[in-house]
């Protein structure tokens, strides 16, 4: 086995390369390649300068750069192992994601060369590419086109387990979204029924670990499978949503930002802002928000998502929700609440428990500035909804009413419309995320997705407001102009 020592310190890379050739093993001490692989060519370089099997790298030097130089040794042409040797807390803190086996610098050298045997036996396993495929499969470098196809999907069958395994190991809960090499790959015919079966679940919505165990193949043939796709570029693994071009995986997307902004918005918050309710709301007030947070938020609502580590946010949301909701549809407890947050508010972060005259003054503000804007006055409903947001600021409904009456005042004074729109609608979006759903905030998102040429996402919008109020006639006239049917 051709083991590279590639540390800096000579005291440590001499006494380990004796160590290593007592053990019968070829090794090298190079500190040149500390840093990363260097060009080593001619006849009289050493093959483990050259080709090593297995590198050692230092990772108490390296510190949080010992992930950049394992990769780096990883696209070597010889596609060698990588273990490192290291007793700093930052070099425990970095192995891990460097995906390297940490070695204490007092190991025994039995330990260390079981090290070095595991990780040639899983270099191939390393990184998840058609030139590493082929080479794991035992099969001869080739083209990734469709003459190697066959063959190599039929050799991944059969490959080493631990291989795959030990590749996909680290995108467990990554999305496994296809791309345009997918469908060139079914197109070839070059799958298994079951096989195709299980790679037409493959659309960016699951994660591997959910892919795993979905069948109808089983999980080993899965995991070979998977493994073979994504090095071949057919499938994508990344840890967040890798694009919105399907309705899937929009609504997937969005809920994970609902739930890590919902979390953030919470914190030390009041049971008014759980329910996005004021201190003015009555029962039937009280209910209909439960049930519209309920829409988005309740474990029956997240359970169509396979969240991955967002899913851990869901629970303490709801409870957080049903504990509101309790306290502020009885009346004794409600009224022990309001004594409570007359001592405490000032310790509180709260967008929705204010004063009286200002929910008066900001829903009399709003009210007149949608007559305003129907009416078509857009600078004076801009005044009213203005208004609105100053005293109340933050309520979802009169922020995105504003942006769009703004919008119609910009673009009737000579600015870009589709420029206008787009900017406008990133506000929107910042105070609609983490929300329940508000539908007339809804209609002038969409309307302002529509207006920066957004079809699909104004679609998007405008099917979850009128899901939840079918009635509102903005939306039903936007809808008719996009084409939805409902």
């Amino acid at each position: 086995m051709r083991v590279l020592i590639a540390v800096a310190d000579v005291g440590q890379g001499v006494q380990l390369e004796e160590a290593l050739q007592q053990a019968n093993f070829t090794a090298k001490w190079s500190d040149a390649h500390a840093d990363g692989p260097i060009a080593s060519a001619g006849p009289s370089v050493s093959p483990v300068l050259s080709a090593p099997e297995v590198v050692v790298l230092d990772a108490d030097r390296l510190g949080d750069r010992l992930g950049a130089v394992a990769d780096a040794w990883r696209d070597h042409d010889a596609v060698p192992g990588v273990v490192a040797i290291g007793s700093s807390a930052e070099a425990r803190e970095h192995a891990p994601h460097a995906r390297v086996t940490l070695l204490a610098p007092t190991a025994s050298i039995a330990t260390v060369g079981a090290a070095l045997r595991e990780a040639v036996k899983l270099r191939l396993a390393s990184g998840m590419r058609w030139p590493v495929l082929r080479a794991a499969l035992k099969l001869q470098p080739s083209p990734n086109e469709p003459a190697a196809w066959g063959v190599t999907i039929l050799h991944a069958r059969n490959v080493e387990l631990e291989i795959a395994r030990s590749a996909l190991r680290w995108h467990a809960g990554s999305y496994a979204t296809p791309t345009e090499r997918f469908a060139h790959l079914r197109e070839e015919r070059v799958l298994s029924v079951p096989e195709q079966e299980t790679s037409a679940r493959i659309d960016g919505t699951l994660t591997v670990q959910t892919l795993v165990k979905a069948g109808p193949l089983d999980a080993q043939a899965t995991v070979r499978l998977l493994w073979a796709l994504v090095s071949m570029g057919a499938v994508d693994l990344t840890p967040e949503v890798r694009d919105v071009a399907t309705p899937a995986r929009r609504g997937l997307a969005e809920i994970r930002d609902h739930l890590r902004a919902r979390t953030k918005r919470l914190e030390h918050s009041t049971y008014y802002d759980v329910l996005e309710l004021t201190p003015l709301a009555e029962f039937h007030e009280i209910e209909r928000a439960y049930r519209l947070v309920s829409w988005r938020y309740s474990p029956q609502a997240l359970a169509r998502y396979d969240l991955a580590e967002v899913a851990a946010l869901g629970q303490p949301i709801w409870d957080y929700v049903e504990k509101a909701r309790s306290i502020l549809v009885d009346d004794a407890e409600r009224g022990r609440y309001t004594d409570y947050l007359r001592k405490n508010l000032k310790t509180m972060k709260t967008m929705w428990a204010i004063e009286v005259p200002a929910i008066k003054a900001a829903a009399e503000a709003f009210a007149r500035g949608q007559r305003t804007l129907a009416e078509g006055d857009a600078h004076r409903a801009m005044s009213e909804l203005a208004m609105a947001c100053r005293h109340h600021p933050g309520h979802p409904e009169y922020e995105a009413n504003l942006a769009w009456a703004r919008f119609r005042v910009e673009v009737a004074s000579g600015k870009d419309q589709q420029t206008t729109a787009r900017a406008l609608r990133e506000g929107v979006e910042q105070w609609l995320v983490g929300r329940r759903p508000w539908p007339r905030a809804l209609v002038a998102l969409a309307l302002l997705c529509a207006a920066g040429n957004d079809a699909d996402a104004a679609r998007w919008h405008l099917h979850i407001a009128l899901t939840i109020d079918p009635n509102l006639p903005a939306a039903q006239q936007l809808a008719h102009r996009l084409g939805i049917r409902r």
